[in-house]
């Protein structure tokens, strides 16, 4: 099955690429022997753009949100290795047509896609059920690029398939999203 747009306050549909927002998501071939599956998660000549320089692998539990997360300077390239997981997007620039609006996404290893998220888009990731997802980014962590704002702010107008989900402390503390659009340094993206 192709990766769900979830429209706010609708009901799921499909949708092909490209999605709003600025956010590329490029449907993997996936080899199927009987010894299993093989799939390339990044090609540079795929030309996306940017370059990949630090890979993560993350697990999740069931009912987990991360985010909602944006970054100044780092683009990320996401997959999703077993399970799904419900990505909620926000555009942050104001130089964006797009500016403004709000998806959510329903990913799953099923049918392995590469989601490219740009500087100033914001993005949370839900996990249904247990997961692993693989992620890069074009800049090395320091955490001076990782901003932050409260996952359920209406603001946002994300319409998550929970009400209470495990997250972490520092997503909990997270300001609301006016607070989030005042921070100097992501008036560069924008």
């Amino acid at each position: 099955m192709p990766p769900q747009v979830i429209p706010s306050g609708g009901e799921i549909r499909s949708r092909r690429l490209p999605v709003p927002l600025g956010v590329q998501l490029l449907p993997l071939q996936t080899h199927i022997d009987n010894r299993g599956t093989f799939a390339e998660i990044y090609r540079e000549e795929w030309g996306l753009g940017a370059r990949p320089v630090q890979w993560n692998m993350v697990r999740s539990a069931a009912n987990v949100l991360r985010g909602v997360h944006v970054h100044a300077r780092h683009v990320d390239f996401l997959t999703v290795a077993s399970g799904e997981l419900i990505l909620g997007l926000r555009d942050l620039r104001s130089s964006s047509p797009s500016y403004g609006l709000s998806m959510m996404v329903s990913l799953s290893a099923d049918d392995a896609h590469l989601a490219v998220i740009p500087v100033g888009v914001a993005h949370g990731f839900y996990f249904p059920g247990p997961a692993c997802h693989i992620y890069a980014v074009t800049t090395g962590f320091d955490g001076s690029d990782e901003f932050g704002c409260r996952w359920d702010d209406p603001a946002l107008e994300l319409n998550w398939p929970c009400t209470d989900p495990v997250v972490s402390e520092r997503d909990t503390a997270a300001a609301p999203l006016a607070e989030l659009l005042s921070i100097p340094s992501l008036q560069d993206c924008r």
